[in-house]
């Protein structure tokens, strides 16, 4: 007997177990991303990026916050060579120096907890199988216009790591066009079934996180597909999906939003603990902003 569907459809739900993602066209409306975008901006206007910017190892230069610390604040990662060697930044546009904005972003700010707990997300879950889902990180995601850098090969298991077993599951809106020439997602389908068993673990004394467990040959992986999306597709991903993103050599940003979810509990070695706001369960918090 199959289960009664909240949202996805059989296909859907069997492309999912059998591929590893789905793409759901036209699942936010234009007008809830451009009230996001703007948010964005006025976030990005009002903030030091230099002296909030996240690095991930001691470094001499101690403007900033520690990645582990935006697990329950916001932070903000910049590209790569885009502070100078007198400490400023390299571009007139501070937007233009960001790599992505990170990641409580879903429990600390209305504008982006209004486009996080949504109706829909709570049923795909459902549909999915989850019985007590936590929205674990929120990350807005920047390709600008030449600058945005590549992500490299991975699965999302390796850094968002639930117990008793592995169960993360990553949202990914596009929030403009996403284009094989601005940077889109690819994946390989089917890799998800097999298990991701390479970690990024807390270290002992919970000040950085170190990788462990058997190193995956992505070499080997062959025939990935591209992910192109229009405006407003989410595409839904398992956690054990590989996938990867490119340069954006064009003229068009290629900004994104994306969710990881976890059913159960967060690993105690995960490197995205909390102390002060506790993971909500998700089909609870969206009623309550129904209500």
């Amino acid at each position: 007997m199959q289960q009664e569907l909240k949202y996805l459809t059989q296909e859907q739900l069997e492309h999912f177990y059998s591929q590893g993602f789905i793409v759901l066209p036209d699942l936010i409306s234009h007008e809830e991303i451009e009230n996001v975008k703007k948010r964005t901006d006025e976030l990005i206007q009002d903030a030091d990026i230099i002296n909030n910017q996240i690095y991930f190892h001691a470094k001499e230069d101690k403007r900033g916050i520690s990645f582990l610390e935006t697990a329950e604040s916001i932070g903000f990662l910049l590209e790569d060579d885009s502070i100078d060697e007198n400490g400023n930044l390299r571009y007139p546009e501070k937007k233009t120096a960001l790599n992505k904005i990170g990641h409580a972003m879903h429990d600390v700010d209305p504008v982006f907890e209004k486009l996080s707990y949504k109706k829909e997300f709570g049923q795909i879950l459902r549909d999915l199988g989850y019985q007590d889902p936590k929205m674990i990180q929120s990350m807005l995601i920047f390709k600008n216009p030449k600058v945005g850098t590549k992500v490299d090969m991975h699965t999302d298991n390796i850094y968002i790591i639930s117990q008793p077993k592995l169960t993360c599951l990553g949202m990914w809106l596009a929030m403009d066009d996403a284009t094989n020439e601005n940077g889109c997602m690819w994946a390989f389908p089917g890799s998800h079934q097999n298990p991701t068993k390479y970690f990024s673990y807390l270290t002992e004394d919970k000040k950085s996180t170190v990788y462990e467990g058997e190193k995956p040959d992505y070499s080997i992986l062959t025939n990935p597909v591209c992910l192109e999306a229009k405006k407003g597709t989410i595409i839904i991903l398992h956690g054990d999906l590989v996938h990867y993103s490119s340069h954006n050599h064009s003229q068009n940003q290629r900004n994104a939003f994306t969710w990881h979810f976890i059913d159960g509990e967060l690993h105690p070695r995960a490197w995205i603990q909390r102390k002060k706001i506790p993971y909500r369960n998700y089909y609870q918090r969206v009623q309550e902003l129904i209500v």
